[in-house]
């Protein structure tokens, strides 16, 4: 639900700078936006699209339309999912479980 309301804000986001755009004739919101989220698609967004599998367009695509808003939770799921060789450790907890 969190997720959707950001979404929701980064659309209202776009809508209004794109009627700025055309009513005021000033590009400087969709600039803004534009940089701001191709810079993270650069720096953040293709590394992690392509670390969960998806695709290079719909990478783009997400990470220009919804910024952080996409790639954070993505990250984070990531990041949950991703196991390391602690997660094999046997420690006296599990040890202490099997005893018994």
């Amino acid at each position: 639900m969190f997720q959707a309301l950001e979404y929701l804000g980064c659309g209202i986001l776009w809508i209004g700078s794109m009627i700025l755009t055309i009513v005021k004739k000033n590009p400087i919101g969709l600039a803004i936006l534009s940089i701001m989220h191709g810079t993270e698609y650069a720096l953040i967004g293709k590394k992690t699209g392509a670390e969960y599998g998806k695709k290079f367009f719909y990478s783009l695509v997400m990470c220009m339309t919804f910024g952080f808003t996409w790639w954070l939770p993505l990250k984070q799921q990531i990041d949950r999912e991703t196991l390391t060789e602690k997660d094999f450790e046997l420690t006296e907890d599990i040890l202490a479980k099997f005893n018994h």
